[in-house]
């Protein structure tokens, strides 16, 4: 055989030519991995969000579920019960209005806190035998001061009469000095009783009226004291009455309360702003036939 010679250029054609090949190869090869990749991420993808991708998203406002729906049931409890009450056909869970919100007398008044005082406004911490655990003192009624006026002068001239008097009169003269010392202590004690049972006898003398009923306390000794009551429900007639230029002046008078209870009169004695008395009851019937209406009554 004859021996082969290779050109340079024949060389240099053939090392090109396999550049080109490698080239074309490694082309056919990205090309193939391309399309290989293609069918897996297809496959990848769930039936679910292919759903989601080929339907829009709804807005929440339009979702036809609430947001409430997905509130623990801890906090669904927790809200219920900070809704206020509303009253059922029976009548078992009502809401009851505050005394202000019904009665333009205690509108316009303030919660009293002198003891001593005749006429009481819803007096804060007062209480009294008998008293349901809800019932709500609103008005304490006693005589007016004015009426202390027939024991308080007697009882001034009382003490002053020892001194006054017993030095002139000659009916103590037969006694010793201690005899005259134990007679004016017993003189003593007797005008200190008589104005200590005066003033019990006014300062326990009272008329109660609450949101449920009046109550009509008669202090009539230490030993002895007589207590009446009626529902407000059983008023059938108020009626006060001022006689006498003192009442006009000082404005205090007697109400008078017709009832369907056992009981069929009350009678509050002299008592202040009898007008004032009387149209508070009038407030305190008709809010209880609203109650009754609107099915409030416990």
């Amino acid at each position: 055989m004859s021996p082969t010679i290779f050109s340079a250029a024949s060389v240099k054609k053939a090392s090109r030519q396999r550049e080109l090949e490698a080239e074309l190869e490694k082309i056919k090869n990205s090309t193939s991995n391309t399309t290989n990749t293609l069918p897996a991420r297809e496959a990848a993808v769930s039936p679910s969000e292919e759903k989601n991708t080929s339907t829009p998203v709804k807005k929440e406002s339009e979702s036809p579920m609430k947001q409430d729906q997905f509130k623990p049931i801890e906090e669904k409890e927790k809200d219920h019960e900070n809704e206020p009450d509303e009253p059922t056909k029976d009548g078992a869970a009502c809401i009851q209005r505050q005394p202000e919100d019904y009665s333009e007398v205690l509108r316009h008044e303030s919660p009293t806190t002198n003891p001593l005082a005749a006429f009481v406004v819803m007096p804060p911490g007062a209480t009294f035998l008998n008293q349901h655990s809800k019932e709500k003192i609103l008005l304490v009624l006693r005589q007016h001061s004015f009426i202390n006026v027939k024991w308080i002068p007697i009882s001034l001239l009382l003490i002053v009469t020892p001194i006054l008097f017993f030095p002139v009169l000659p009916l103590f003269d037969f006694l010793t000095s201690e005899f005259k010392l134990f007679a004016m202590i017993g003189w003593y004690l007797l005008v200190s009783a008589y104005m200590i049972e005066q003033f019990l006898y006014w300062y326990y003398n009272i008329y109660i009226i609450t949101d449920e009923r009046i109550v009509d306390i008669d202090f009539i000794s230490l030993m002895y004291r007589q207590v009446s009551e009626a529902k407000i429900d059983k008023i059938e007639d108020v009626t006060a009455t001022t006689t006498g230029l003192f009442a006009g002046i000082f404005n205090y008078g007697n109400v008078t309360i017709q009832t369907a209870a056992e009981k069929r009169e009350f009678e509050f004695l002299n008592v202040p702003q009898p007008a004032k008395v009387t149209k508070f009851l009038n407030e305190l019937l008709l809010e209880e036939e609203r109650e009754k209406l609107e099915g409030r009554v416990m």
